[in-house]
């Protein structure tokens, strides 16, 4: 596949995600485990970020608490990074923010995978 190509269809996949993620239930970190499967969207403060070290690391946006006293955690996959045209973990620490994704659970703590910037929102200050 030719890098135009890539980059024409990770723009309509960034388009199409904007646009299905406009209409989803917005919940509190606290009732993800009740929405399991479902799309969502889930507005609160991140209170801490982490890369782990190496090539093939994630990156985490804990949520209401540090880990691992947290509540809910945004999980992106290292194989997704070149979504990002900057660090997740500089850019979102400390800021209220919107996610959108599907709620998960992983080890008994409730999760949303993010793929592409347009599935969090910096929210403006109050």
């Amino acid at each position: 596949m030719s890098k135009p190509m890539l980059k024409s269809m990770l723009a309509l996949a960034a388009l199409f995600t904007t646009t299905f993620l406009t209409a989803q239930t917005q919940i509190s970190i606290d009732s993800v485990s009740s929405y399991l499967g479902q799309h969502v969207k889930v507005c609160d403060k991140v209170a801490d970020t982490y890369k782990a070290a190496g090539e093939g690391s994630m990156t985490y946006l804990n949520f209401g608490g540090k880990y691992p006293d947290h509540k809910f955690t945004v999980v992106i996959f290292a194989k997704d990074l070149i979504n990002f045209p900057f660090s997740p973990v500089e850019h979102y620490k400390n800021h209220n923010v919107c996610i959108t994704g599907m709620a998960a659970q992983y080890k008994g703590k409730s999760q949303i995978v993010a793929r592409f910037p347009a599935q969090i929102e910096i929210e403006s200050e109050k």
